[in-house]
């Protein structure tokens, strides 16, 4: 007799999959913990997910992964511009804000806790854009301005820390409200210190 597959208890695992990978990470994730947390039998889950390879792709799909990064790419360079040269055009942050807040717990996993996985370079390509794109509207802003390898660590270390924050941001605060509160009050600080460091860069070029 076929098995009878029920969408409330694959939604229910699904859940449960995304909270123990964004917390343990995809390599100290079990089935038995994502079980567990699902309210089911460990031999259960395997009815509906054959591993933790393919339940991981179940809950951070490609199409997911690929929005997450279009949505990136646009709002990391108009953050860029508007933050070094006060473009005053739509920097786009709502429109991040709200993938964020609707996928909370993927964007966890993608940052910071998606080694083992095909998405174990996400976070440091997270990285990669943000260095990528103030260094060109610096260069925009500072035409000959020349980035030694020191400054450039420092960069790179900064968003590094960014991307960590960040993570950590959104894997504390679930209620919409004080995830935006505090994301905000992050940029806030982050905006001031790459302008601080713009200011130093112009001055010493």
């Amino acid at each position: 007799m076929p098995q009878i597959l029920k969408d409330e208890v694959r939604a229910r695992i699904l859940d449960a999959a995304l909270a123990v990978f964004a917390t343990d990470g995809f390599e100290r994730a079990t089935m038995a913990a994502i079980a567990l947390r699902a309210g089911i039998g460990t031999a259960s889950i395997y009815r509906y997910y054959p591993g933790k390879d393919e339940l991981f792709a179940a809950v951070i799909t490609p199409e997911l992964a690929a929005r997450f990064a279009s949505l990136l790419e646009r709002r990391v360079s108009a953050l860029a511009r508007r933050t070094l040269r006060g473009d005053a055009n739509d920097d786009l942050g709502g429109d991040m804000l709200r993938f964020w807040i609707e996928h909370r717990l993927a964007v966890v996993i993608l940052l910071d806790r998606a080694a083992g996985t095909p998405h174990a370079a996400y976070g440091a390509r997270f990285v990669a854009q943000l260095v990528k794109h103030t260094l060109a509207e610096l260069r925009a802003a500072h035409p000959g301005l020349r980035i030694r390898p020191g400054e450039r660590f420092v960069l790179t270390t900064v968003f590094d820390n960014t991307r960590r924050l960040l993570a950590a941001v959104l894997a504390q605060h679930a209620d919409p409200a004080e995830l935006r509160a505090a994301i905000e009050a992050f940029w806030s600080y982050q905006i001031a210190g790459i302008r601080a460091l713009a200011d130093h860069l112009a001055r010493r070029s």
